[in-house]
């Protein structure tokens, strides 16, 4: 299965301001959100980012599935497409395939992008920067355990100050250093 991100940050990497209010995002971001929601089919996220979009601004109004990440799996969900789930993110995978998905996106928050990402299951990221700059918030990963080098895919200006930067993820990355090791030789490489 093949999992992107897309997520929105100010220029200093933030997700979220402190007041958890979503008015810095431009309509720009909001039509890109609608249109990998709309083709993947399948989205995942984090609990507090349902709370933010419910009810809504849920993406996948009709078909497709809405899978919440949360410890609180009693709650009835605001409508049928919506799942949650306390299972972890390779569970999550094997539950989409199953279901016949062959992709999904997440659209947040930072620790279920992170456990994702540490699992090594994510393909893409989609980093939508607006021209913005706030001090206390959410920053866009935490706890990242994982050492992946990024291919950057496509840069996309969405209007005068919002860029959209796609990147691939590598799944494995080389240990040794192309900059700072390009000077040693092959003996001196495998020996650091």
């Amino acid at each position: 299965m093949k999992i992107g991100i897309y997520i929105a940050t100010s220029a200093n990497g933030m997700i979220s301001n402190s007041r958890n209010v979503p008015d810095w995002l431009s309509a720009e971001y909001g039509y890109g959100f609608d249109a990998i929601c709309e083709r993947m089919k399948a989205v995942i996220m984090g609990r507090k980012t349902y709370n933010i979009l419910d009810p809504d601004y849920l993406p996948l109004k009709v078909g497709g599935t809405i899978v919440v990440l949360t410890h609180d799996v009693r709650t009835r969900p605001a409508n049928e497409s919506v799942m949650f789930t306390n299972k972890t993110p390779k569970e999550i995978v094997a539950m989409l395939e199953a279901m016949g998905h062959i992709e999904a996106v997440i659209i947040g928050g930072a620790l279920t992008m992170s456990q994702f990402i540490n699992d090594g299951l994510v393909d893409d990221l989609y980093i939508v920067m607006e021209p913005v700059i706030f001090g206390n918030g959410l920053r866009l990963l935490t706890d990242i355990e994982l050492e992946s080098k990024l291919t950057l895919l496509e840069v996309t200006k969405m209007n005068d100050g919002t860029i959209e930067l796609h990147y691939e993820m590598q799944k494995s990355l080389n240990a040794t250093c192309t900059f700072c090791c390009s000077h040693l030789s092959p003996q001196q490489t495998s020996a650091s």
